[in-house]
């Protein structure tokens, strides 16, 4: 239910500020080539101003402060603190942006942006670009490197680094099938490209960014003939009230290249569903009635949980089936590790348990193509 309205709330919030114009923006700012996204909002007869911007040999955001002095004048300017250490003073005259650069000795340079012709970057890969149209910029521009060769049940893993960021992870390596190398490589890259956008973009108004606002590690868990399993978990802070982390599990058939949700693979009722997209009640619905009641009992009949006297002291109330409708979890070699869900001020109670294959079996989804084992 707390779900479901924060939904409504943030629903209602996207239509009480209206976008009323974003400038997506390249050019130089001296002798540097950098791009811009300037959104101008308005809302109430009041307008404000947003801007990210990140230098071409760089590739991480700066996020600005803007003021409009009239409908053609723009200033940004960077504050972390107190003082500001640079800002823009930018005239739109036509769809080009004209004026000048100061750092905080004001050290002037010329700056002159225009329209981005996203021609230039057009890409065939399948990434999740939102509403950050540039980030199909900075996709042009990643460079990987391979770092280091493990082993995992006798299969090579070939781990690979970012050169703009912190950002690792791995392809499959030489030993593994020339089949399965070319359907689910692919599908790592994507993975891996994914997450150095994010770290490229995770910044704040505080302070510039060094590529590392979330730190993350990836484990794997799983490999067999058929699929492999591995948990993405990642640590972040990228400007707001408070730091974040979390967690994200992945089996992927080696086969097919699908990336199996845990519907997919649980089912506690015939309504099961992974169509969270076309029909998200019914899916809430599903997870709150069934996945969530049936997948406590089983984990408390190995872990035997009690509820705490007092919660406001002790907030770790795993008998609350709240926090296990919406859990993370990770295919292991010994079954499938669970992590309830809980709010913010209590996240350090997110403990992991593992629940062996034996006692899931019963409820493997009959569309599942594999054995759980």
């Amino acid at each position: 239910m707390k779900k479901l309205i924060l939904l409504f709330f943030l629903f209602h919030s996207l239509f009480a500020v209206c976008q009323d114009n974003t400038y997506y923006l390249e050019g130089t700012l001296g002798k540097s080539k950098i791009f811009m996204t300037v959104q101008v909002y308005k809302s109430d007869n009041e307008t404000s101003l947003n801007a990210v911007y990140f230098y071409r040999n760089s590739l991480k955001d700066i996020k600005l402060e803007g003021k409009l002095k009239d409908s053609n004048n723009f200033t940004f300017y960077f504050k972390p603190g107190d003082n500001i250490t640079e800002k823009f003073y930018l005239k739109k005259s036509g769809n080009n942006f004209d004026g000048f650069w100061y750092d905080a000795k004001e050290k002037q340079l010329a700056v002159h942006l225009e329209p981005v012709n996203f021609d230039n970057y057009k890409s065939n890969i399948k990434i999740r670009f939102d509403d950050k149209r540039l980030n199909l910029v900075k996709y042009k521009f990643l460079e990987f490197k391979k770092q280091k060769t493990t082993i995992y049940n006798n299969k090579e893993i070939v781990w690979y680094s970012e050169k703009h960021c912190s950002s690792d992870f791995f392809r499959l390596g030489t030993n593994f099938s020339e089949k399965n190398k070319a359907v689910i490589n692919p599908i790592l890259e994507e993975i891996h490209i994914q997450s150095t956008l994010a770290q490229l973009s995770c910044s704040s108004s505080f302070e510039y960014s060094n590529g590392q606002g979330i730190e993350g590690s990836t484990t794997i868990n799983f490999l067999n003939t058929n699929l492999l399993g591995f948990e993405i978990f990642s640590s972040y802070y990228c400007g707001g009230a408070h730091p974040d982390f979390g967690g994200s599990g992945y089996l992927i058939d080696l086969n097919s290249g699908k990336n199996y949700e845990i519907d997919d693979i649980i089912a506690f009722d015939k309504s099961a569903t992974t169509e969270k997209e076309s029909d998200f009640s019914a899916f809430s619905k599903y997870r709150s009635t069934f996945f969530a009641p049936r997948l406590l009992a089983v984990i408390n009949s190995q872990e035997h949980f009690e509820k705490p006297k007092n919660t406001d002291e002790d907030p770790c109330d795993y008998t609350d089936e709240e926090y296990w409708d919406f859990p993370s979890w990770s295919y292991t070699e010994k079954g499938i590790e669970f992590t309830p869900i809980f709010y913010r001020a209590a996240r350090s109670c997110e403990e992991s348990f593992v629940v062996p294959f034996e006692k899931l079996k019963k409820f493997k989804n009959p569309k599942f193509p594999y054995d759980l084992r």
